[in-house]
């Protein structure tokens, strides 16, 4: 599959292209001024209020310090949480690089890990920069129950 790679806390995670829309540069955003900690608040793309989440939150608990190669990945989510229709979701990101080709399904693969609230954390793979693990992105918001507090304007496509 074709990813991008992405470095949180010097762990490096993998994103599979197929689930990204666009990639963008970091944005200035509305600040959410409640809710659950990696919730950042709203950007605009192009007329389109978005959600921006922070995968470094999310991730290693530590929010992200933007620097001049952090982006903002814009995932399309597909789960029940948002009464079955496809959302769009800013990510921003430390930094990025790719796409390369990785295969999550080869031999020697470790599967990952089955645990409350880590859904979005898939397989691990070892390649020659170290080891990576792909990310789940349309379970990265399943199970965060402040999630459903949102107000569901924020969540709608027009």
């Amino acid at each position: 599959m074709h990813v991008l790679f992405t470095i949180v806390n010097e762990r490096r995670f993998a994103i599979d292209c197929a689930e990204i829309i666009e990639v963008l540069p970091v944005v200035s955003h509305r600040p959410a001024g409640t809710g659950p900690a990696w919730l950042l608040g709203l950007i605009n793309v192009r007329g389109e209020l978005l959600p921006l989440v922070d995968l470094s939150v999310i991730v290693d608990g530590k929010p992200t310090q933007p620097k001049l190669a952090s982006r903002i990945v814009v995932l399309r989510l597909e789960t029940e949480l948002f009464s079955s229709q496809a959302t769009k979701v800013g990510l921003l990101v430390p930094e990025i690089a790719g796409p390369v080709m990785r295969d999550f399904d080869a031999a020697g693969v470790h599967a990952g890990f089955a645990f409350t609230g880590g859904s979005h954390l898939g397989p691990t793979i070892a390649d020659e920069d170290g080891m990576v693990q792909l990310l789940r992105c349309r379970r990265i918001l399943e199970g965060d129950a402040a999630l459903r507090q949102l107000p569901a304007t924020a969540w709608e496509q027009p």
